[in-house]
């Protein structure tokens, strides 16, 4: 009887400091953004249900979650994003870079991916992107699908509906 009790017990506590956890904002942020950039559908969409910010950035000035999102043609997170607040009109600077070509809003982003995509072959497109110093292996992936032009033509829809003009 003293065992189940304990049992109990533990099981109990367990459930209580679990429901009772609140995740790090740093930690959800970095979560975040790490599953957004693996281009990880599955966890950046169960991180922002659990809170994560659909804001989070790579630094203060830096790229957002968003953008990733964009970069690799991920329309199902794009919309999570999106749905959760993602600003589309914020200007990030993707990280090393100084020039103002590089600080762009996540719609230029996809309109550029889909111009190279529907361009440059996939069998070419590795190529293409080493070459432009692109070797990021999401990216590389997701240009060189089949289908890209079609995924980022979508990314551009959805973006082009919510993003102000300027």
């Amino acid at each position: 009887m003293k065992i189940k009790l304990l049992i109990y017990t533990a099981i109990a506590v367990l459930l209580i400091s679990t429901l009772a956890w609140k995740p790090n904002p740093e930690s959800m942020r970095t979560s975040l953004l790490a599953a957004v950039r693996a281009d990880d559908a599955q966890t950046a969409i169960r991180l922002i249900q659990k809170g994560a910010d659909a804001n989070s950035r790579t630094s203060s000035n830096g790229w957002s979650a968003l953008h990733y999102a964009v970069r690799n043609g991920d329309v199902e997170m794009v919309q999570a994003l999106l749905n959760a607040g993602a600003d589309p009109n914020y200007y990030g600077t993707m990280e090393g870079q100084t020039t103002p070509i590089i600080s762009e809003r996540p719609l230029v982003l996809a309109q550029a991916a889909q111009d190279l995509a529907s361009q440059v072959t996939p069998t070419n497109m590795e190529a293409t992107l080493r070459q432009g110093g692109l070797d990021d292996p999401a990216l590389l992936k997701s240009m060189k699908d089949p289908v890209a032009a079609d995924r980022y033509q979508k990314v551009v829809d959805l973006l082009a509906k919510v993003t102000k003009e300027n």
